[in-house]
């Protein structure tokens, strides 16, 4: 597929999906995509708002959560030569807020990134889709749409009034219903979609992009090895499971598999990729069953906390960033210089998951 139009807008929901990380990583090559000229990037004022609200929102988040670690993990005051001790250092939630929105600003206050004004859409036209249940609104009229409702209308009256489609980058299915719908607009589903698209429709980046791809099929079991190695030493978490609750008895990695990659910058003797793996794990828990164990109404406890043996067979999807490097130009000489996973653990979730065994143990755990 070749980029059919340079006009661009991204749903929150895709820069959610990339942690905000802006300036890094996928985020980082997006915005020298724009600076470069090779896209144009369209926001409107009430994204712009709605994504400074969620980096408020996380900010705090993230600040409550280190001063619960540093009480939950007060015993560490006794390392002080430790990396670890550094989680003491006294942070705030406007200290994490001041950062992270600064690179935001630099992101879209460029110079390069056009802001588009929803006050000159009409509201009728947004009322008749929420009364009619049209997207983004769908069957049960979500009221919380009206910012993305707003937002596709202005960005669909630019489209209209410059002649040019527009990409929409957005994993929603209501948006996506919307550009089925709008012959202007194109769906895209994630940031790594668009700039794997912008790359490769590039003559610049044509041949090295064709050549990176076979020393990345060359090279394709080392980087399955690579990862199935980071995997194995990873942390792995249970969704469902409480943060410090350690209901995992064992891991066992069956399977790993390069589902997607989107070459995000290639050049004559190097590439860089965001991989997608498809990975599948085998995980034994020990899970407390409060219905099975025994109640004491008068010190309001439980008098004992019954367990059951599970094991649960998951199928997840992992992403990770990968540069390869090769000198001279030549395969012979092609490695892997960087392979590091999005996390530094690994969720695992019910979704596609499937029951191996389930044993109810009684109070001697037999």
């Amino acid at each position: 597929m070749e980029l059919q139009t340079r006009l661009v807008f991204i749903d929150t929901n895709a820069f959610e999906k990339k942690n905000y990380q802006f300036g890094q990583h996928s985020l980082g090559r997006l915005q020298e995509l724009i600076e470069d000229k090779k896209i144009h990037l369209l926001i409107t004022d009430v994204t712009k708002k709605e994504i400074d609200a969620h980096l408020k929102r996380k900010s705090e988040e993230a600040a409550f959560l280190i001063k619960k670690i540093q009480k939950d993990a007060m015993f560490l005051r006794n390392t002080p030569d430790l990396d670890c001790y550094g989680i003491f250092t006294k942070v705030t939630s406007d200290d994490i807020y001041a950062v992270i929105s600064e690179k935001f600003d630099d992101f879209v206050e460029n110079g390069y990134v056009e802001t588009v004004d929803v006050s000159t859409v009409n509201p009728q036209v947004v009322f008749d889709a929420y009364f009619n249940n049209r997207p983004p609104f769908g069957k049960e009229s979500k009221k919380h749409e009206f910012p993305d409702a707003f937002a596709l209308e202005a960005i669909k009256q630019v489209s209209l009034a410059r002649g040019h489609s527009a990409y929409i980058v957005s994993d929603d299915g209501d948006m996506r219903s919307i550009c089925e719908q709008e012959d202007n607009f194109i769906h895209i589903e994630n940031v790594d979609d668009l700039i794997d698209l912008i790359v490769r429709s590039d003559n610049v980046y044509e041949e090295p992009a064709k050549f990176a791809d076979e020393v990345f099929e060359q090279l394709l079991d080392q980087i399955k090895a690579v990862a199935l190695q980071a995997l194995q030493e990873g942390e792995f978490n249970y969704e469902k499971a409480d943060l410090y609750d350690e209901i995992i008895n064992s891991i066992e990695i069956n399977y790993v598999n390069v589902e997607k990659k989107n070459l995000l910058n290639v050049d004559a003797e190097w590439a860089e990729y965001e991989v997608e793996f498809e990975v599948v794990v085998t995980a034994d828990y020990l899970v407390s069953d409060y219905d099975r164990s025994p109640w004491d109404a008068e010190e309001k406890k439980y008098v004992f906390v019954l367990n059951n043996e599970v094991t649960l067979k998951h199928k997840e999807k992992y992403f990770a960033h990968l540069i390869l490097d090769y000198d001279g130009g030549l395969k012979a000489k092609a490695y892997i210089e960087e392979l590091n996973f999005q996390d530094t653990y690994f969720e695992l979730t019910d979704d596609g998951s499937e029951v191996i065994s389930f044993k109810e143990l009684d109070i001697n755990g037999e």
